[in-house]
């Protein structure tokens, strides 16, 4: 086990200091999985005016105030070397942006001191003055110019610079021939050293850094620093801004003086340091030189970063989520990416590979469609949980850090094991990224017809949102085993025998049990390996990383499921079934569960000739019926939208059976419940059952006339109907589902109970044939 101490190591670090790690051999790799650069012109003034404030909070004091602190930057020391870099590999898991315009700013600030040093006239001041500042000026060049370029050394007495920061795929070459930078920060660092190495060369001419939005981004910043670093010493940009010009006279000012680098080397006697010093303010001549010069040291050695760095990845990751805390922390597919892209060049290479195929769909699927990225993370997390019950049969947590780990070791055994595994395991999470957007969220739902024809569409999007509307989202993994995107032309009989057992299940076990009374384990148990405790009871329905692992039949899936079922409720049958169901309280427990079972048992039914209250379909012919309840768009539509409890769920004053209230749980039964639209029962939610019994057959009425009539009626025992009640019924339409209620005398107990028997059989007829 590792020490506490030895899993990272933390220190202040300055711009300099940074770049100087490791002998100066430090070169910084932006990862695959980090965003483009994109720091706005806001970011970017902000920057420069926290460094500005601190610069001028320097003429008041040294101490902590006087620094400018810009964060924590993280970086995980890469034990790969780059092919041709014998430098110290350095992956920036935080910080990117702002280094990247670090190394910006240490250019422009070389552009601009190169500029200056050309136009100080240095003939009218002694030689031992001009000396000294030239020298100055020479360290912070020098210094400016180790922050964004680096030199690595290729022979005894011959060096070649390298890129201080690159992207990965970018090659620091030992010579020009092998240095190939295809990145625009690459590219921009590149030209940037060709640039300084010309002593002529007055202005950086930017190279082509691409066509890309981040090569424009990057090019459009350096030019807005470049002006920024430009107006230092002009008077008239300060008036317009929260800073302050640098006053010449504070130069004699300790804390100032000690910006000097070379001074005590030149001059070694107190008394010539202290003259050299004061008559700077006196020559104007000097003003712009020097003050660019005290800004460049400010910069490099008192703009502050706290630097973590370790050797775990992982650890990175966990304190970067740790000290997030103003943005969503990297997902962890996206710290999985590159680390197929790099299993993938050691093969064939990533570029036209299956991996960066199913990257890509991930993205059409995932990334393209969540631009916030609190619901990308959210919607990550959950694809995660379910591709590893999907992949592994394994529980998976919300926790990143696990989510990461377990990508990582999963991904990392698939491997081991071959190219063929690696591809099946990325090419699964693609998959189940398609199959949650288009069989777990709405918009998808709605577009099913790309893998069902017109038979099937319908039925299979209303099993599909009765699961999502039930939060059943473990579900899925077994769905998806099942799932094929040609299904539309290669035949979907079996995904669709899947999914009526998967709802057949949900159905019967949550009407039985109430609540959900440990369902979550029953569906985990179907995709879980079998092994370890309870082996007889899991089914090994999980896909792994083998594309010729053989998967239960439609059969042995019904097959498990029933016995599930018989271990939970111990006697099912029919009768025993329904005893329990008409005793459960389900309007406290799943209102969409009650929507289903009271759509089901209505669906192609009439209401019942002899027994008020109830729906038969003995004797009902199917293509003569219109009560087809249990379809997509009715599920989807408004008009039975809310579960609603005939009588009160508080009990009135009068006008109800005391008997029904003397069961607490009997109200909240289904026997008690009716599908309504969504703003009717406030009409009518503690009226007394003949004024409630007005209200439904003003709603069921088919003639024209008796629907007015029962309206009028309504109106006078003081109901209204919604605007869109009112309209449906101005359209001649009406609520067909409520029909039985309309021959029920008086609502008490018996009723209730022969209503919720009626209901909760006629479920079963329904569904209990999907097990078999």
């Amino acid at each position: 086990m590792k020490k506490v101490e030895d899993l990272f190591r933390a220190k202040a670090s300055n711009p300099f200091e940074t770049a100087m790690l490791y002998n100066g051999n430090a070169g910084f790799i932006i990862p695959d999985y980090q965003r483009q650069y994109d720091w706005s012109e806001k970011n970017i003034e902000r920057l420069h005016y926290d460094i500005l404030n601190g610069f001028h909070r320097f003429s008041k004091s040294a101490d902590a105030s006087a620094f400018t602190f810009l964060g924590t930057i993280i970086l995980v020391e890469q034990t790969q070397k780059e092919k041709e870099f014998s430098g110290q590999s350095l992956a920036i898991v935080d910080g990117q942006q702002r280094l990247t315009t670090l190394a910006l700013f240490a250019c422009a600030l070389c552009e601009v001191l190169k500029k200056q040093l050309s136009e100080t006239n240095f003939s009218s001041i002694d030689e031992d003055l001009a000396t000294w500042l030239k020298s100055e000026a020479d360290e912070r060049l020098a210094a400016l110019y180790a922050c964004a370029v680096g030199s690595q050394r290729v022979a005894a007495r011959k060096t070649y610079p390298f890129s201080r920061i690159v992207r990965r795929g970018d090659i620091r070459g030992r010579d020009y021939r092998e240095a190939d930078y295809n990145s625009p920060i690459g590219k921009f660092i590149e030209g940037f050293w060709s640039y300084h190495e010309e002593d002529e060369e007055i202005e950086y001419k930017l190279p082509t850094l691409g066509n890309e939005t981040s090569a424009e981004k990057l090019e459009k910043n350096f030019r807005v620093i470049r002006t920024l670093v430009s107006s230092l010493n002009c008077a008239d940009w300060y008036e317009d801004t929260e800073c302050e010009l640098f006053d010449i006279e504070w130069v004699r000012k300790g804390q100032y003086r000690n910006l000097f680098e070379r001074l005590q080397d030149h001059y070694r006697k107190e008394a010539d340091i202290h003259e050299a010093v004061n008559r700077i303010p006196e020559l104007t001549v000097l003003h712009d030189l020097v003050r660019l010069l005290l800004f460049s040291s400010y910069f490099c050695n008192c703009v502050v970063l706290t630097r973590v760095t370790t050797e775990d990845e992982s650890a990175a990751f966990d304190i970067f989520d740790a000290l997030n805390t103003t943005g969503e922390p990297l997902t962890a597919l996206e710290t999985l990416k590159p680390r197929v892209i790099s299993f993938e060049e050691s093969c064939k290479g990533y570029s036209g590979s299956v991996s960066e195929n199913a990257f890509d769909r991930i993205n059409e699927h995932l990334e393209q469609r969540f631009s916030d990225t609190s619901r990308k993370q959210s919607e990550t997390k959950d694809l995660i949980v379910t591709f590893a019950l999907y992949i592994a049969g394994e529980k998976q947590p919300k926790d990143l850090a696990t989510q990461r780990n377990f990508l990582r070791k999963s991904y990392e055994d698939a491997t081991k094991k071959g190219e063929e595994n690696a591809h099946q395991f990325v090419d699964a999470l693609a998959r189940i990224a398609e199959f949650r957007r288009f069989y777990w969220q709405e918009e998808g739902i709605q577009e099913l017809a790309r893998f069902h024809d017109n038979k099937t569409v319908s039925e299979i999007q209303l099993l599909t949102t009765f699961i999502r509307d039930m939060k059943t989202s473990l579900a899925l993994p077994i769905l998806a085993r099942y799932w094929d995107p040609d299904m539309k032309y290669s035949g979907d009989a079996n995904f669709i025998q899947v999914i009526r057992s998967v709802v057949a299940f949900l159905v019967l076990r949550r009407a039985a049990t109430g609540g959900t009374a440990g369902i979550d384990a029953d569906f985990r148990a179907i995709m879980e390996p079998k092994k370890g405790r309870g082996a007889n009871r899991k089914f090994d329905l999980c896909a792994s990383s083998d594309s010729k692992k053989k998967c239960l039949t439609p059969k042995e899936l019904k097959t498990a499921f029933l016995s599930l079922l018989e271990h939970k409720l111990k006697h099912l049958d029919k009768a025993t079934w329904i005893g329990q169901v008409v005793d459960n309280p389900l309007y406290q427990q799943s209102k969409e569960l009650v929507r289903f079972m009271i759509l089901s048992a209505a669906h192609q039914a009439l209401p019942s000739q002899s027994i008020p209250g109830t729906w038969e379909k003995s004797g009902v012919r199917a293509s003569a019926s219109d009560k087809n309840f249990l379809d997509y768009r009715t599920w989807t539509a408004d008009i039975y939208g809310t579960v609603e409890h005939v009588a009160p769920e508080s009990q009135p004053e009068r006008g109800w059976s005391k008997e029904l209230y003397k069961n607490n749980l009997l109200r909240h039964s289904i026997g008690n419940l009716v599908l309504l639209p969504p703003e009717e029962n406030a009409a009518i939610g503690n009226k007394s059952w003949e004024q409630k019994k007005i209200f439904y057959l003003a709603l069921t009425e088919s003639r024209k006339e008796e629907q007015s009539k029962r309206i009028k009626e309504a109106h006078e025992a003081g109901i209204s109907f919604s605007e869109t009640t009112k309209s449906l019924l101005e359209n001649g339409d009406r609520l067909p589902l409520l029909e039985p209620l309309r021959e029920i005398k008086e609502w008490n107990e018996d009723i209730v109970r022969r209503r919720g028997e009626n209901i909760a059989s006629l479920c079963w007829d329904k569904v209990w044939p999907w097990l078999h």
